[in-house]
């Protein structure tokens, strides 16, 4: 039965990520807003609801040692297993504001984790509520941003129109375009985001209820198992994005659900109930800030993210994985 809701879980995911992509571009398109915006906004929030929901589900069962796993586990796989198997797909453009600006701002957050569960040997109550806070302030400079992105004109198809003539095209198809309802649109993001929720939510369940029939520890469910179920829905959009040539979705999308994770998920668990810290994520902690430097030099040196570095990402994980389950062994 496990077998069959991960299957119907899968499903969900594929389908409702397909939706989301077609529906938020529409809208980031519609209103002048670019792909990275909405990405690391309204697709990055939706893709983490599981996480989120482990973490509150967890922080309320006094088990959130799952979440901390499971936060940085997610971190893991949507730097090096979405970001590589997206650049093996099609090579991603790293824009020099995400250079200077929403990679660093990453990584300055992961210092910042690393310092607060092995200065105190938890995430602490007081913690959480200054991750909430960074949390904010966070959506607050998105929110600015996306206003300074606003200043574009765009066509009827969504193209931007440096001339205002909606680049010729005949009136039939202005007028049709613009009558596609924007309720219609957000509609079908609101539907395929809760799609993407309750994916995640039976997938997760069926995917710890079948590693832990096999007799898996706790906290290499976290890590590996959990980790790779909530980040199904992050892996799915991110391909679906490649595939559709929207590499900014791609790499906002990773960006912001791993803030996302570390800020609100995190946040929000230690709040209700602290986080021991378990000594031996050190090594993942470690893992996870060298992957994200990695992926900051390659997007510095290169401007792109090519698939010869997507399959260096790839195998690192794979990698990652192998030694975690014969450590665990």
């Amino acid at each position: 039965m496990q077998y069959i809701l991960l299957i119907l879980g899968l499903v969900m995911i594929v389908k409702s990520a397909d939706v989301l992509i077609d529906s938020t571009s529409k809208v980031a398109k519609r209103f002048g807003v670019s792909s990275f915006v909405i990405g690391i906004t309204v697709v990055a929030f939706g893709t983490s609801a599981p996480e989120l929901a482990v973490g509150i589900v967890s922080g309320i069962s006094h088990t959130n040692q799952l979440t901390l796993g499971n936060v940085i586990g997610s971190s893991l796989s949507n730097t090096a297993l979405i970001v590589g198997i997206s650049a093996i797909i099609m090579p991603l453009w790293v824009r020099d504001s995400v250079v200077r600006r929403e990679i660093p701002i990453l990584m300055g957050i992961q210092i910042i984790l690393a310092f607060m569960v092995f200065s105190n040997k938890e995430l602490s109550r007081l913690d959480g509520g200054i991750l909430i806070i960074g949390f904010i302030c966070f959506m607050l400079y998105i929110i600015k941003d996306s206003k300074n992105s606003m200043d574009i004109q765009i066509d009827a198809e969504g193209d931007i129109d440096t001339d205002s003539d909606g680049n010729q095209l005949s009136e039939k198809v202005v007028e049709f375009a613009k009558k596609e309802s924007m309720t219609k649109l957000l509609c079908f993001s609101v539907f395929s985001l809760a799609g993407l929720f309750i994916g995640g939510r039976i997938t997760v369940g069926s995917s710890t209820s079948i590693a832990g029939s096999l007799g898996l520890s706790e906290t290499l469910i976290g890590l590996t198992v959990v980790a790779i179920a909530t980040t199904l829905p992050e892996l799915i959009t991110s391909i679906m994005a490649a595939i559709k040539k929207e590499p900014d979705i791609v790499l906002g999308n990773c960006i912001g659900s791993n803030i996302f994770n570390i800020l609100l998920v995190l946040g929000l668990s230690s709040v209700i109930s602290p986080i021991p810290m378990d000594m031996a994520l050190w090594f993942d902690i470690a893992v996870m800030m060298a992957l994200t430097i990695i992926v900051f030099l390659i997007s510095w040196i290169r401007k792109r993210i090519r698939r010869f570095a997507g399959v260096l990402l790839l195998f690192a994980y794979v990698i990652y994985l192998i030694y975690k389950v014969l450590t665990a062994l």
